[in-house]
């Protein structure tokens, strides 16, 4: 599938999600965002799709909110469609969350203001060690949007999230690393093998009980722990009757790689 804002590939039970605006480093707007929703629910659909990577085109992950839909928000310019309506543009970008497998960010460039929260709806993170991030909202004199105050400090905890949201600064990806914002880092030489590696490690292991995970971690941020072992508890005994748990079990006790088919 392919659109003019939005591309997506699919190799190997890997899905790439890329952002397609490098000419303004992948600047969000609401009818890109509208793409990215329609991409999420086409992969949604497909069965074989066991992790998906999100992207930018060019030398950006993205810019945050494309500029001049922020000045029509402003009130500056002519009048027009802003970035859509607040929670009506977030909700278009937060879908990504809403995958039904895994989900990496590839940051391979900077990720800014909105593009930094579109990274943080993923399940995991990769950053180009030349990349910078930060929540530069209030360096624009606005409020932070897109769940940037529900998701940061879920992810760095809440002193790290303070800092960065109050501050608007940019960070670069050793710092990020060492806050937990981002999962790996990696240059030029070693960046997409390093993305695949994970993707691949992700998609190598039974399918039925890696999108019943991705569930239950999804809902973990609500649940008692009393909660969370019935939950666990049910998923668990769902795929021990699949045929990827006999085929699991089967594997380690004959030593070798298991063959999961997703049932």
């Amino acid at each position: 599938m392919s659109t003019e804002l939005v591309t997506l590939e699919i190799r190997d039970a890997i899905a790439t999600l890329t952002l397609n605006r490098p000419d303004v480093r992948n600047a969000m707007t609401a009818e890109m965002g509208r793409c990215v929703e329609a991409t999420v629910t086409r992969v949604n659909g497909m069965a074989d799709v066991r992790a998906v990577v999100v992207t930018g085109a060019g030398r950006a992950f993205s810019a945050g909110g494309d500029l001049d839909s922020l000045a029509k928000d402003a009130g500056l310019g002519d009048a027009g469609d802003g970035l859509g309506g607040g929670a009506n543009f977030y909700s278009l970008y937060l879908s990504i969350g809403r995958l039904a497998v895994p989900s990496i960010a590839a940051i391979n460039g900077h990720a800014i203001g909105a593009g930094l929260c579109f990274a943080l709806a993923c399940d995991l993170r990769v950053m180009h060690d030349q990349a910078k991030v930060g929540m530069t909202f209030v360096k624009i004199g606005i409020h932070p949007g897109m769940a940037a105050t529900w998701n940061l400090p879920r992810v760095v905890g809440p002193s790290h999230a303070a800092d960065l949201l109050y501050t608007g600064r940019l960070i670069d990806a050793r710092e990020a690393l060492s806050m937990g914002l981002v999962n790996r880092v990696a240059g030029d030489d070693s960046f997409r093998a390093t993305v695949d590696e994970l993707a691949r490690s992700i998609a190598a292991n039974g399918p039925v009980a890696v999108r019943a995970l991705k569930q239950t971690l999804r809902g973990s941020a609500t649940r008692t722990i009393d909660d969370a072992i019935v939950h666990e508890a049910d998923a668990q005994a769902m795929t021990f009757k699949t045929a990827d748990a006999r085929e699991g079990i089967s594997a380690i006790k004959a030593k070798r790689e298991p063959r999961f088919t997703g049932r």
